[in-house]
């Protein structure tokens, strides 16, 4: 109660007592009882900036000067207000100035694009008992002030004002089409055309879009050609204008298009191994497989790179004839060429053992040294000096040394002249561990999706995805693919180039 009784008595005795002094723009009261006169001044406009200096005069009720004593004065910076809105920037920084009992500056830029004239700005004070509890922020408005607020003008000679923004760029193409992708815009071409406009006050002096000069073609735009690599690619474009401020903008493209292979004279072969007929009557025949396989030939042949003499078709071969093939691809291929191996009949899988088996044509039901291990396959695999090999098998073909391939990202794109480098063993199975249907909706999509692809170079990572589907809509498998582990994968991939 005392408290409010002496604010209530020194706001009377201040507006009783006190009349603004000539020469000072405000005449303030602290809780205190200290009163000061504040006189603005600002300097000259040089830069893009200029100061407000406060200089605070400590007197008593009847103007007469004092000495100062603890009080301190600062500005609240968060609640300076000016006009025209957009004029000026508040250059000093934090949320209250700098606290002193004699002066207190404040500094301003100016916009660059503020056309120039008279701006107006009301600081608002702040007072503090002590220096130290200005330091623990424990400031308060000012007790009163007359006028209640300290307005200021100053005239921004719009001769003066310099631009000190860069210039501003713009994409007008290629864009975002969300439907295609949602995060970069996407080009199906080894080239695109990059369209941009740039504007800046002082005007544009140089316009660079890859390190390359810009032309432009209208007042503000300019274009510029950009050889893409396939995938990823970063734009950078970088504006300057006639005062020196440069603006540099990196932007995004994906580029889809996919570049010649350089196959370096590699060759195409292909392995097919068809059982139909099995000696022991003890292991049921099949009908399907030789026709599969004769249908796989044909679209390798036709539609792909694969010559009929590089072509080893078995049809119901004994074990030896495919160890005996093998061993003569192993002599006759080089670390250049590109091998399919394909596997249609019957297969077994010993759970307990998890050991995976072919069934040549000679194979014993009682004999398994007559069967075709996993193993051995894979052992053949990785002693063939291939640049890619690829096996494909409807029967069992899993365990330990198959490793599925993890999922790709869904914007990426991979350049197939860069895979197609790296040296790959990989496999693709239908999944099954068990019984071999005689009628395979895994082969026989296979060699769909092989004769509807149109596009010139088809990895066997796609031709898997596209294979995919249709099995796991028509049986309960789970198609696998992936990287044939410890025989020289090193990340690349097989891929069927399209006549």
């Amino acid at each position: 109660m005392k408290r409010l009784i002496l604010i209530l008595l020194l706001i009377i005795s201040f507006k009783l007592g006190l009349s603004q002094p000539a020469g000072y723009d405000q005449v303030i009261a602290t809780y205190t009882g200290r009163y000061a006169l504040i006189k603005a001044t600002t300097s000259d406009f040089d830069s893009n900036r200029f100061s407000v200096i406060l200089d605070i005069k400590w007197v008593n009720k009847k103007l007469h000067p004092v000495s100062p004593k603890k009080d301190i004065l600062a500005v609240d910076l968060r609640h300076i207000t000016i006009s025209p809105e957009n004029s000026l920037v508040l250059i000093t920084g934090g949320e209250i100035s700098a606290a002193s009992q004699t002066h207190i500056r404040v500094v301003f830029g100016v916009n660059p694009q503020f056309q120039g004239g008279n701006v107006s700005f009301i600081i608002p004070l702040l007072c503090a008992t002590t220096a130290e509890n200005g330091i623990r922020q424990k400031w308060q408005p000012v007790l009163f002030a007359q006028p209640h607020q300290l307005k200021i003008t100053k005239y921004i000679d719009p001769e003066k004002i310099q631009d000190v923004f860069p210039p501003e760029i713009d994409i007008l193409y290629p864009l975002v089409n969300k439907k295609i992708n949602p995060d970069f815009p996407v080009v199906n071409n080894r080239m695109v055309q990059i369209h941009i406009s740039v504007s800046d006050k002082s005007g544009v002096k140089q316009v660079l879009i890859n390190h390359r000069p810009a032309k432009m073609i209208f007042p503000g735009q300019y274009d510029q050609s950009v050889v893409l690599a396939t995938g990823l690619n970063t734009v950078r474009i970088e504006a300057t204008d006639n005062l020196g401020n440069t603006a540099t903008k990196d932007y995004d493209i994906l580029c889809t298009y996919q570049y010649d292979i350089d196959t370096k004279g590699g060759r195409f072969y292909a392995l097919l191994i068809a059982e139909n007929d099995y000696k022991d009557n003890n292991i049921p025949d099949l009908n399907n497989p030789v026709k599969d396989a004769k249908k796989l030939y044909d679209v390798l042949v036709n539609d792909y790179t694969f010559k009929p003499d590089d072509i080893f078709f078995l049809k119901n071969p004994t074990r030896s004839q495919i160890i005996n093939t093998l061993d003569q691809l192993s002599s006759t291929l080089t670390d250049k060429d590109n091998l399919l191996i394909f596997y249609a009949g019957h297969g077994y899988w010993d759970e307990y053992k998890q050991i995976g088996y072919w069934l040549p044509s000679d194979a014993n039901i009682n004999d398994k040294s007559t069967w075709l291990r996993n193993s051995t396959i894979k052992d053949y695999i990785g002693a063939i000096n291939t640049l890619h090999t690829l096996l494909i098998t409807d029967a069992c073909f899993s365990g330990s040394i198959f490793k599925t391939r993890a999922v790709t990202e869904a914007n990426a794109v991979v350049a197939y002249q860069k895979i197609y480098q790296l040296p790959s063993r990989k496999a693709m199975t239908s999944g099954t561990l068990k019984e071999v249907p005689d009628k395979s909706i895994f082969l026989q999509s296979l060699v769909l999706q092989l004769k509807a692809n149109n596009k010139k170079y088809l990895p066997a990572s796609e031709l898997f995805d596209r294979v995919r589907v249709a099995v796991l809509n028509n049986t309960p498998n789970v198609p696998q693919f992936g990287t044939i582990q410890n025989v020289g994968d090193q990340g690349g991939e097989f891929i069927f180039i399209h006549k």
